[in-house]
């Protein structure tokens, strides 16, 4: 027979297992609550818009700043706006985002378009004053190309880095070959794309140690457009005729 405190004593012990009983289905309500898994595919963003061309117009806005390898992805993300994981989601890498940025650039370029009709000399005049404003106005290109893409881990972004350069000397070697008389040996193309890249290049970085050689009253918009006169001059005279020795203009030889 029970008495009232073996009662007592199993409500006691029912009471604290069913305590137990509570505690332990709590972690499983807990779990309940907890985020979903997220599927493989575009990452959520709060802002919704977002997409690759905003994020190459971030980088740009980088670009213009600092120099290339500032630019993370990380950096880039937060210029955005964005998750880093939503730029790797459109970009494979970062060589593949800085590849795009430059593709981007020359799209958006203003080339100038001589008339069909317009003589070989205006042509190469009107190319070589684009690479030149190009190098002072873009001064991140140059170090994409050759500091982050020409050498990339990826095949492919070198591949579009050999293709875009290719391009440029191809188009010089057509205004060359109807440049040049056909009884003297035609220039090189390639080494004219080096060439006026360089000295483009180097007037464009060079400005802090230019400017204090220049006369008083001559600003940097007057002397880069004398530089640019200079420039097409120097090649298309140097196109024109050979030079020897190399200070005095002849004939060419026979």
């Amino acid at each position: 027979m029970k008495t009232k405190k073996d009662t007592a004593a199993g409500s006691g012990r029912k009471g604290r297992g069913k305590g137990k009983a509570v505690a332990r289905t709590k972690p499983a309500a807990k779990a309940t609550a907890s985020r979903p898994r997220r599927s493989r595919g575009r990452p959520p963003t709060r802002e919704g818009t977002v997409g690759r061309e905003a994020i190459i117009a971030a980088a740009r806005r980088l670009l213009d700043k600092g120099p290339p390898h500032e630019a993370t992805i990380s950096s880039i993300a937060r210029a955005a706006g964005v998750d880093p994981a939503l730029v790797r989601y459109y970009f494979n890498s970062r060589e593949e985002l800085l590849m795009a940025v430059i593709e981007d650039i020359l799209a958006t370029w203003r080339f100038n378009h001589p008339s069909p009709a317009a003589p070989p000399a205006a042509k190469l005049s009107a190319v070589i004053r684009d690479i030149a404003d190009f190098a002072l106005k873009v001064r991140s290109m140059q170090r994409l190309l050759v500091e982050e893409c020409a050498n990339a881990k990826s095949p492919e972004v070198r591949r579009r880095v050999r293709e875009l350069n290719a391009g440029v000397i191809s188009r010089w070697a057509l205004l060359l070959h109807n440049e040049h008389p056909r009884s003297i040996k035609p220039t090189d193309p390639l080494f004219v794309h080096v060439a006026v890249i360089g000295m483009c290049e180097f007037f464009a970085a060079a400005q802090n140690m230019i400017m204090p050689l220049v006369p008083e009253g001559v600003g940097m918009k007057d002397l880069a457009e004398r530089y640019k006169d200079f420039i097409v001059s120097l090649v298309l005279d140097g196109i024109r005729s050979k030079v020897e020795p190399w200070s005095v203009k002849g004939p060419a030889a026979s």
